[in-house]
């Protein structure tokens, strides 16, 4: 293996552990994670994205990456520890690594539609494209200009991006039983169709 496939392979394990480190930032938001500063940086144990190659020195590589581009915010805690939570440019990348994996997921089908529908005006232009890229680049089924249906939970992600762009009351989200071209948005995805 040259020096140069090498480094690649280094930097892509990098990129691939800093993604991780934000999706697990991402789904404990509420709480963010810790480590105390003598001890160093042991998270690995709470680590639910964790990949085969992710090991202690990785991880504080790629904290020290989201630092940089200020991605993560670190806070000192009153016992010595570092609490690091995401910034709101932290929390928008997060949220575009977990809605570019929605066109990929692969998951028993419940037989139920989400559906995520929106009426934002002009002056608040930026979330509507915004939102409407990303239901776009996740691979939703567009069923009119403002709505889009999915087949699996995404209602969370749907809510932080929503509560992000501050467009709480512009946008709804629905579970539905039945839809009457429900064919084609099964096709389109690849589920089973409904039998009743």
């Amino acid at each position: 293996m040259t020096k140069k496939t090498r480094k690649k392979q280094e930097e892509n394990s990098i990129d691939s552990t800093i993604e991780q480190v934000l999706l697990h930032l991402h789904d404990s938001m509420d709480a963010g994670f810790s480590y105390t500063a003598k001890r160093g940086f042991f998270i690995l144990d709470d680590f639910s994205h964790k990949p085969k190659e992710s090991n202690e020195e990785k991880i504080k590589k790629a904290i020290i990456n989201l630092n940089k581009e200020k991605l993560i915010k670190k806070k000192k805690n009153y016992n010595g520890s570092i609490i690091i939570s995401l910034t709101e440019r932290g929390k928008l990348r997060a949220l575009n690594i977990k809605f570019r994996k929605f066109a990929d997921r692969k998951e028993k089908w419940d037989r139920k539609w989400r559906m995520v529908m929106f009426d934002i005006p002009n002056e608040c232009r930026k979330a509507r494209d915004a939102l409407r890229y990303r239901l776009k680049s996740g691979g939703f089924y567009e069923l009119q200009k403002s709505i889009f249906l999915y087949p699996y939970d995404c209602k969370k992600e749907i809510e932080y991006f929503v509560e992000l762009f501050k467009a709480q009351k512009y946008v709804r989200f629905g579970l539905l039983d039945f839809i009457d071209n429900e064919k084609d948005v099964s096709l389109f995805f690849h589920v089973g169709e409904k039998t009743d």
